[in-house]
């Protein structure tokens, strides 16, 4: 039989050769703890518990100092950091930590989007403490500002965590804008290239995905081109809509129906719907 020091040594010579050997990377326990001081943070109110805020910011920009480190450096910062990637991390980080004003209002508006937009909301309370697209959206626009920063793995792996807590995918990469509506949102897919205008209201099992992947003459895939939709402002995307591909434009003040398939444009004003085993537009005036 063999020994569990022959398995030990065997998976450590398999981590070496198929992943680098990396032990440094963002650490998925500090990513819960990133998003709970965020929250203490945007919305003390309610999750600040009595804390002080300086102290919760303190402790945000310290422990996304941390991560940042780690995912741009490939070190662990308590061992190999050097004061040169040390003051690229905490740059980084400050950079986020100044926006948190502008965040908080992007989440107010979101609140006041879906209060405004779903007639079982009671009131802000219950949106805040109680919609799982809030969360979703909270978490990813902190990562887009990551993103946007260049920091890389860590707005991925932000978005995967409330991935997993919501069921809400949204890519760190997309572009989405200002009071924006998710109801329910189990199974919505925002891929890295969406764009999303204002005032958008977007059901469960929504998709903005790709029509396909293109490939280079050497067949590797093309991955930066724009493979999702655009979606303007004032659009409705029912529950289960699918909008795929990077030419695609939903104008503003469109409907896209439960269960339709929209694969090409559509103009302002339009209404798409599902019906038997074809897709009919209208056109609303106005």
């Amino acid at each position: 039989m063999t020994s569990r020091e022959e398995i030990a040594r065997k998976l450590s010579e398999n981590c070496a050769k198929w992943f680098q050997g990396r032990v440094c990377h963002p650490e998925p326990d500090q990513i819960d703890r990133m998003v709970r001081i965020l929250h203490q943070v945007l919305l003390p109110n309610y999750f600040g518990g009595g804390r002080d805020l300086t102290a919760n910011i303190d402790a945000l920009g310290e422990v996304m100092a941390a991560q940042i480190h780690r995912a741009m450096f490939q070190r662990c910062i308590e061992r190999e950091a050097t004061p040169q990637t040390r003051s690229v991390a905490e740059a980084k980080a400050e950079a986020v930590i100044s926006r948190l004003p502008e965040l908080q209002e992007m989440v107010y508006e979101d609140v006041v989007e879906t209060y405004q937009g779903d007639p079982a909301a009671t009131g802000y309370d219950e949106v805040i403490l109680t919609y799982p697209g809030l969360f979703a959206l909270t978490v990813y626009r902190t990562a887009h500002i990551m993103h946007q920063l260049d920091i890389p793995l860590l707005p991925r792996m932000m978005t995967e965590y409330a991935h997993r807590v919501t069921g809400i995918d949204l890519h760190p990469g997309a572009t989405i804008g200002r009071g924006i509506m998710i109801d329910h949102g189990t199974g919505i897919v925002i891929g890295e290239t969406a764009v999303v205008g204002n005032h958008v209201k977007i059901y469960q099992g929504v998709t903005l995905g790709a029509l396909y992947f293109p490939r280079d003459e050497a067949g590797e895939m093309v991955r930066k081109t724009k493979r999702h939709p655009t979606v303007e402002d004032y659009v409705v995307l029912y529950a289960h809509a699918t909008v795929l591909g990077g030419d695609t434009v939903i104008g503003h003040h469109s409907v896209i129906g439960s269960n339709a398939w929209v694969t090409s444009s559509v103009p302002p004003y339009s209404k798409v719907r599902y019906q038997a085993e074809s897709m009919v537009e209208t056109r609303a005036h106005g």
